[in-house]
């Protein structure tokens, strides 16, 4: 019989038995309904009275009254028996032995009626009647429908108690059965008793297979956390950890445990195994592990905004890159790097690209915390969710700064190389001519020297062009040992005692006739005072740029005046050189300085010579620690500087004797 079924006879079955006047008829009407419901084999077995035996304890108790003093004790051992058995007023119904029979449930509903019927019995013999009022059947008065109304309440009770205890169990075993999680049924001791549809389909097992390999079946033996696990359980009643268990085919997983210790209805320890397979969610992790670490370790700054623009993460490199730490950038916009110098408008039309979907790269300039600008190469990405929904911006972005800087140095390098091709076809083509012409004019005029009948005064004039085509071509020949002199390193400064005003006044000497050939006015502007004309310095390489300049000055100026002097500044004594010449166009000014260049590079110029003479003179000045500048307006005029560090001989003498 089901349990439902049991329970609404066993509460027909009291119902009925309210209704009865003694104890006795009470005792064995019961008896009589629950031999009906269990079975009289089952009621033997559990130690309940058969009927014959309540008869005969019924007639002992009838006889109890004329028992005296020294009857035997059996007959009233057997009546307090049959008291013991049916102890209504106490409610011990379940010193019948129905334990061993009937569920837990079934034993709550017996017992629960015993004790309503124990109520009924205690408030009859409470009022004690008289015959009279027997007679008058008071059990069908208003204190009998009282009780019979108590009595039907509680019966109410009980049934919706049922209806909710059934309810609950439908409910906890739906539970289980959908549950995600593999639940076991288990003894400490590690035996299993049952397991859920889901454990089944972990472990590729029957509930048999799983209740017939227990725990060591199921869990991993050689995974070192299990002894601990249990011992944690032991102390503490419950645990939450993870172990390795293994597959009905061999393979491992790892899993989430929780287990809890508890009793049972019988007071027996019992324990719960609830696993979760963290197999993939282990992987999850690890691979979240990885791309965090990447992000964290990249060397590209990486920044994440919301949509509105809010920082919400930086990794080290931008904390790297922009100076700004972690704490300082997070809820700030990227307006802490901007450098200003992009177009608003441009900045707002590149977000709303992307916040409608779209990539953006390119390359801005930006402002770091110290107020250093730099180059970012950036690319802008919206993050999509799996609702379509854009909610996050994640830029990765490049310092490009130094890259830029070798970008402009390659292409000022390849200007200059091509320059510098350029120069040297323009070298090779002056050279060549600086060497034949001269020779030409040597070999012509000894060609003419050897011509019988020549007079005196043409062989002196041939003699003369023979040695100045002689010096033109010692000067070339020198210019190029001279300029790879100091490509190679091989110049040495040779000091000594110099007297500038004696510099300047042997460079007027030598210049001036070359000057009143060509009509120009050549003179010294500005000389050192005298305490300050000596110093310490290469006579040689002073005089030969301070020469060089003045030739160059005669050269590219036709009409006017040159005029050169010299000054101290500072630690500095400076040479200057002053012409009112051609001028030199802005854009050559620059490479005036460097080997094989003049300032007019058309091969039809003039002027003549190898173009190495201002290379020569920067070796030599950058050598004696100086440097050489050039001021210059095309058509008007030129200003050639060179300054060298200011020792006086005084001073040099003080520091030796010191």
């Amino acid at each position: 019989m089901g349990y439902t079924g049991f329970s609404v006879s066993l509460m027909s079955l009291v119902n009925s038995l309210v209704q009865l006047k003694s104890r006795e008829d009470i005792v064995e009407g019961l008896i009589r309904g629950l031999i009906t419901l269990l079975g009289e084999e089952e009621c033997n077995e559990s130690s309940i009275l058969t009927t014959a035996e309540v008869r005969s304890r019924k007639i002992a108790r009838e006889q109890r009254n004329a028992v005296k003093d020294n009857d035997p004790v059996g007959n009233r051992d057997k009546y307090y028996q049959v008291d013991y058995y049916f102890n209504f007023s106490e409610g011990n119904f379940i010193h019948l032995g129905l334990s061993a029979t009937l569920s837990e449930e079934q034993q709550c509903l017996i017992q629960s009626s015993v004790d309503i019927i124990s109520l009924f019995l205690a408030g009859n013999e409470k009022k004690q009647p008289s015959l009279e009022e027997k007679k008058e059947n008071i059990y069908s008065s208003g204190d009998s429908n009282e009780y019979v109304q108590q009595l039907q309440k509680e019966i109410k009770r009980r049934k919706k108690y049922e209806q909710r205890l059934e309810e609950s169990e439908k409910r906890n075993r739906m539970i289980l059965e959908h549950s995600m999680d593999a639940i076991l049924l288990t003894s400490p001791s590690g035996s299993i008793f049952s397991a859920n549809k889901r454990a089944c389909q972990m472990f590729g097992m029957t509930e048999e297979e799983i209740v017939r390999a227990g725990r060591k079946g199921l869990v991993d033996q050689d995974d070192p956390r299990l002894m601990e696990l249990i011992a944690i359980r032991e102390k503490e009643g419950n645990v939450k950890g993870q172990l390795f268990f293994v597959r009905k085919d061999g393979t491992r997983f790892e899993g989430e445990l929780t287990s809890s210790v508890f009793l049972n209805h019988h007071g027996e320890p019992r324990s719960s195994m609830i696993i979760r397979d963290v197999t993939h969610q282990k992987k999850i992790e690890s691979q979240l592990l990885f791309l965090g670490h990447s992000v964290e370790q990249s060397p590209l700054s990486i920044v994440i905004t919301d949509c509105p623009g809010e920082i919400k993460y930086v990794n080290k490199a931008f904390t790297k890159i922009t100076g700004f730490e972690k704490e300082e950038a997070l809820g700030q916009t990227m307006s802490i790097v901007d450098s200003g110098l992009q177009c608003p408008l441009f900045l707002d039309e590149l977000w709303q690209s992307v916040l409608e979907g779209h990539e953006w790269s390119g390359e801005l300039k930006n402002k770091r915390k110290n107020g250093e600008l730099y180059w970012e190469y950036i690319k802008i990405s919206p993050v999509w969710q799996a609702s379509g929904e854009i909610t996050h911006v994640v830029s990765i972005r490049e310092d490009i700064t130094e890259k830029k800087k070798m970008i402009d140095d390659l292409v000022i390098a390849k200007e200059k190389a091509e320059e510098s091709d350029r120069l040297k076809t323009a070298f090779l083509a002056n050279v060549s001519h600086e060497i034949r012409t001269p020779m030409n004019g040597i070999l012509g005029f000894m060609e003419l020297l050897k011509m019988p009948g020549l007079g005196d005064e043409e062989k002196d004039s041939y003699i003369d062009m023979v040695n100045h085509s002689g010096e033109r071509l010692l000067k070339t020949i020198n210019d190029l040992i001279e300029i790879s002199k100091i490509e190679s390193g091989q110049i040495f400064a040779e000091c000594s005692e110099v007297n500038v005003r004696e510099l300047l006044d042997y460079a007027l000497r030598l210049f001036s006739p070359q000057a009143q050939e060509k009509e120009l006015e050549l003179r010294v502007s500005e000389m050192p005072e005298p305490y300050r004309c000596l110093i310490y310095a290469d006579r040689a390489k002073i005089e030969a740029a301070l020469s060089n300049l003045i030739f160059n000055a005669i050269k590219f100026t036709n009409k006017g005046e040159i005029v050169f002097g010299s000054y101290v500044e500072a630690e500095n004594l400076i040479f200057y050189v002053k012409d009112t010449g051609v001028g030199i166009a802005p854009g050559q000014m620059d490479i005036v300085f460097d080997r094989f260049v003049q300032a007019d590079l058309n091969m039809t110029k003039p002027y003549q010579g190898t173009g190495l003479g201002l290379s020569i003179i920067k070796g030599y000045i950058a050598h004696l620690k100086g440097k050489i500048w050039v001021e210059s307006e095309e058509g008007k005029g030129s200003v050639f500087y060179f300054s060298i560090p200011y020792r006086p001989v005084e001073a040099i003498k003080t520091n030796q004797s010191q």
